[in-house]
């Protein structure tokens, strides 16, 4: 190697990788037929040499990324074209830095991207549309015409709506979306036959209900670069270098400046071995950590008094007599039982505080002078003329603390020293901005939101919420309105628009609410009709303190319809199951329990999909649906990324596949003629609303504007509408490298929890009206509000935030599983891709700690049956000694035919229902799509692992 150089070696490396993948491809294509633009005709082959010479040729470049799979990255490639096949794909680099003080979001990309093009021409590619003919799950096919598949499906649905109306069908969506047609076609379709979607959010686990709880919204986050400017990050169950692997360099570019980065899990991950610190808590027990290290704050005077005093309900009086926030109602005839009291010291009297719901004052501003105290306890006169001793939110929580919460006692419960805990506690709270990292890993535990309000109260105390730099961040996203309009509106001409714009403006509740009527929630749709209940309510896994579970708790809040179930809770399941881009069956904990109740009553099982899944396998027709690179699309928009990115399509779709527009442009129109055939001229959709099916063809495609080949039309009317994509059009993707900076950050509502003000010159900082503006928060009392005095929290001893042991989920065994999102997969995307399997075991895998794996006589790589009184499954065993004692891991995604047996690791799940999360009439705590409602869980269950 003498006279090779790092860089020309690296270079030769990755030649030749990508020569292997190319071999790969074209053994893998049937035919070398061109798309529009490719050579005329093949060039001679004679062996590899001649693929190696022309490596670095092609026809043309297309701007793609990767729109229907679950990532947040929207990582702009550049897609080298040659004979109508992607030949390789390498990054774009288009994104600037918001300004010369942070550094710019390139690269992005990451090793599943890298091998993209691989999938289309995998083994589990469908390419035809199929009909089941053999047993559900047997995996036996027929192939089949999409004249075929479309009648028998039209026949099907305008039998069940006729029938049922739509609480007879169910659309299980997923997270697969985007922002243009694909995605578009779906909702309008479905909303137009009034059949509802579930609302996965908390199905796969991912809703942050305690920022919902504190925030009034579950999703709050900026951009990546901000992470640069904060000088003490923490990655509270967050694992960026192997799941945000795009945006990780920033944490080793503010590290270089000078932060100090912490990691806290249970496991050394990836991330871990990068920071400054790490904390191992036990599984469960994170709120102990978060709490005590509030207690370091406030017994040692390092919070942010005038902050608290603002932003949060801490000043609010509580009474001492129920445990209830004493209100207007209380104190004076007719007053608002939604308006709330502080103690103001400088003059020593009550105050109603502006900003809550009850309040006129929508401002958080209180009025010049006034001082609210932090420990006032008083006695008030009631309106009934009786006296009631009050005291602060915050005085109540410092005894608390003081009480439960020392570093000493936090010690004995995570095993996390009482000094380190200090240490922690003292550098976070005197950082010039600190900031907590905590995304979607921290909501799979059935105490997570205890975690997450323990986690913002460390955050708020501080004062960092809303600070450059600072705060606490759990993933949100930027609406395109367009997306909406398609979704919801028959009609979308100008009149039309401009109707619903101004609608929108007298009242943009009504749109958000019009949106949300299209979901059910999806959790409580399976423990009702999916066969999850008898795991999810039973004692044995909840809280103790719920001696018949959650059952009682969940039949009053269906009775009083704190969530919309469809089809009703005395009703048979569903006869319809459609699943687009979604896997359901493999995703949701207990899925086998699906499986075997929901998906063995139902007439009809439809998957729309590009590969085999675990839910495919169960289905009856599998429609083929368009790969990305294949179809046009816009990648969904994470507030991390401030850019639209297009998915343009590179070449032809393979086999007989079709984008989703098409496929439901096609099925509307065969719904209508068969409904026209039988006389079927109107339907009630699950909400009860007159469905007009007979015209449903027309409906959908707008009389023809939007046809079925309408794929890129769709997606420039979407931009067209969009205030976030204000000025920027196809054309100007296409040529400015695939991604351009958003114009702004659309409506606010729903997943979109950025609250704060957009500049393309600065980083995206969340929260900043609130901190900044005055604004209330989404909250009943307009603040930050850590005390919640709804009688099931207080009955729950949950109305502060506070530690709870997790249930034993699974039943009394001695090790706790837990798990983390794969670094060679997107979901199940790329389970089954050679590419990625290669950098792996190639099976399922689960972690354990070196000394259990001894006391068990378990080798690596020995046969390990993981088992527990849910069910049991079978994997490879790997000892190490990055687990902590008592701690058993596997890295999610691995679909049902990859385990030993087809049982997977989600089959040990129970997932309780937490029932807290049931509340759905207090203030901001109600349903709402992506809003409230428990999640499922699957960090908490107990396990016992043997050699098989």
């Amino acid at each position: 190697m003498v006279g090779l150089t790092r860089r020309q070696f690296i270079r030769g490396a990755a030649a030749t990788a990508g020569l292997a993948l190319g071999l790969q491809n074209l053994s893998c294509f049937e035919s070398s037929e061109s798309s529009p633009g490719s050579a005329a005709a093949p060039a001679p082959y004679e062996d590899w040499r001649d693929i190696y010479r022309r490596r670095w040729t092609w026809d043309r470049v297309v701007r793609g990324t990767h729109t229907n799979v679950n990532c947040v990255s929207s990582c702009a490639w550049n897609l080298y074209v040659r004979e109508g096949i992607v030949w390789r794909e390498e990054q774009s680099a288009p994104y600037a830095a918001s300004n010369d003080t942070v550094p710019d979001f390139n690269p992005r990309g990451c090793n599943k991207g890298a091998c993209a093009s691989e999938m289309l021409t995998s083994d589990s590619r469908v390419r035809y549309p199929l009909r089941r003919v053999g047993a559900r799950g047997e995996g036996r096919w027929k192939r089949i015409s999409w004249d075929e598949a479309l009648g028998e499906i039209a026949r099907e649905v305008v039998t069940v709506l006729s029938e049922r109306g739509g609480e007879g069908g169910i659309l299980e969506l997923g997270p697969n979306v985007d922002f243009a047609g694909n995605t578009a076609a779906v909702l309008r379709f479905f909303r137009q036959i009034g059949v509802p979607i579930t609302d996965s959010m908390a199905q796969i686990g991912d809703l942050a209900v305690g920022g919902t709880i504190t925030l009034g919204t579950p999703h709050t986050d900026g951009t990546s670069d901000d992470w640069f400017r904060s000088d003490y990050l923490v990655l509270w169950a967050f694992n960026p270098s192997a799941t945000r692997i795009p945006d990780a360099h920033y944490l080793n570019e503010a590290r270089y400046r000078g932060a100090r980065i912490v990691s806290i899990n249970p496991d050394y991950n990836q991330s871990s071995m990068h920071t400054d610190l790490w904390l191992s808590p036990r599984p469960g027990t994170d709120a102990a950590l978060a709490l005590a290290a509030c207690q370091v704050v406030i017994a040692e005077n390092l919070l942010a008094a005038d902050y608290v005093r603002e932003q949060t309900d801490l000043p609010f009086l509580v009474r001492d007599d129920d445990g209830r926030f004493l209100r207007e109602s209380d104190v004076v005839d007719g007053g608002s039982p939604d308006r709330f009291a502080v103690w103001d010291e400088a003059e020593d009297e009550l105050v109603w505080a502006p900003g809550s719901t009850g309040s006129d004052e929508k401002t958080l501003r209180f009025e010049d002078g006034v001082r609210p105290s932090l420990e006032a306890s008083k006695a008030i006169e009631l309106a009934s003329g009786e006296s009631v001793g009050v005291s602060t939110v915050f005085s109540r929580l410092r005894a608390k603390l003081d009480r439960e919460n020392t570093p000493e006692q936090a010690a004995a419960v995570t095993g996390v020293s009482a000094q380190t805990i200090r240490r922690f506690a003292r550098d976070f709270a005197t950082a010039r901005a600190a900031l907590i990292l905590s995304q979607w890993g921290s909501c799979k535990n059935y105490h997570s939101d205890l975690v997450q309000r323990s986690q913002i109260l460390l955050a708020s105390l501080t004062g960092n919420l809303g600070r450059i730099g600072g705060g606490w961040r759990s993933g949100a996203f930027v609406a395109l309105d367009g997306l909406g309009l398609v979704a919801m509106q028959d009609e979308l001409d100008l009149p039309h628009l401009a109707l619903t714009a101004a609608r929108a403006k007298l009242d943009p509740h009504a749109v958000r609410e019009q949106f949300e009527s299209m979901y059910v929630p999806s959790t409580l749709f399976h423990a009702v009709h999916g066969g999850l209940g008898p795991n999810e309510l039973s004692a044995a896994w909840s809280d103790p303190l719920l001696e018949q579970g959650a059952a009682p708790y969940l039949r009053e809040a269906l009775e009083k319809r704190h969530f919309p179930i469809s089809p009703p809770v005395d009703s048979p399941p569903p006869d319809l199951i459609f699943s687009i881009f979604g896997n359901v069956l493999r995703h949701s904990r207990s899925g086998n329990r699906i499986r075997d109740s929901l998906f063995t009553t139902a007439r009809l099982i439809v998957d729309v999909n590009f590969r085999m899944s675990t839910t495919g396998l169960h289905s009856d027709i599998i429609l083929p649906a368009a790969g990305w690179y294949e179809k046009i699309g816009i990648k969904y928009i994470a507030a991390f990324v401030p850019y639209i990115t297009l998915a343009d399509k590179a070449i032809d779709p393979a086999g007989e596949s079709k984008p989703e527009w098409e496929i439901f442009a096609l099925l509307s129109e065969r719904i209508a003629a068969e409904a026209k055939a039988r006389g079927v001229s109107a339907v009630k959709g699950f909400r009860g609303e007159d469905c007009d099916i007979e015209n449903l063809g027309r409906r959908f495609t707008d009389d023809g504007r939007f046809g079925p080949g309408a794929q890129e039309d769709v997606l420039r009317f979407i931009l067209s509408v969009s205030s976030a994509a204000k000025g920027i059009e196809l054309e100007d993707l296409r040529r400015d490298g695939g991604a351009i900076r958003l114009s702004g950050l659309g409506p606010e509502g729903g997943t979109a929890g950025i609250f704060s003000e957009y500049s393309k010159d600065e980083p995206v900082v969340p929260l900043r009206d609130f901190v900044e503006k005055k604004h209330p928060y989404p909250t009943l009392t307009g603040r930050q509000q850590f005390y919640i005095d709804h009688p099931w929290f207080l009955r729950l001893g949950e109305a502060l935030p506070t530690h709870k042991e997790p249930p034993a989920a699974g039943g009394m065994h001695p090790l706790t599983l837990t798990g983390g999102h794969t670094r060679w997969s997107i979901h199940a995307m790329w389970r089954d891709t050679p590419s990625m399997l290669r950098l792996q075991r190639g099976e399922p895998v689960v972690y354990l700690n070196a000394d259990d794996a001894r006391a068990r006589s378990i080798a690596d790589n020995d046969l390990v049956r993981v088992r527990n009184d849910v069910s049991a499954f079978v994997a490879r065993a790997k000892p190490t000694g990055a687990i902590r004692p008592g701690q058993v891991h596997i890295f999610h995604a691995w679909e049902s035919y990859q385990f030993r047996g087809g049982n997977t690791h989600q089959y040990v799940a129970p997932s309780p229902l937490k029932v807290t999360q049931l509340v759905g009439d207090y203030g901001h705590l109600r349903w709402g799509y992506a809003h409230y409602e428990p999640n499922q869980t699957d960090r908490d269950t107990r396990v016992e692992v043997e050699r098989v």
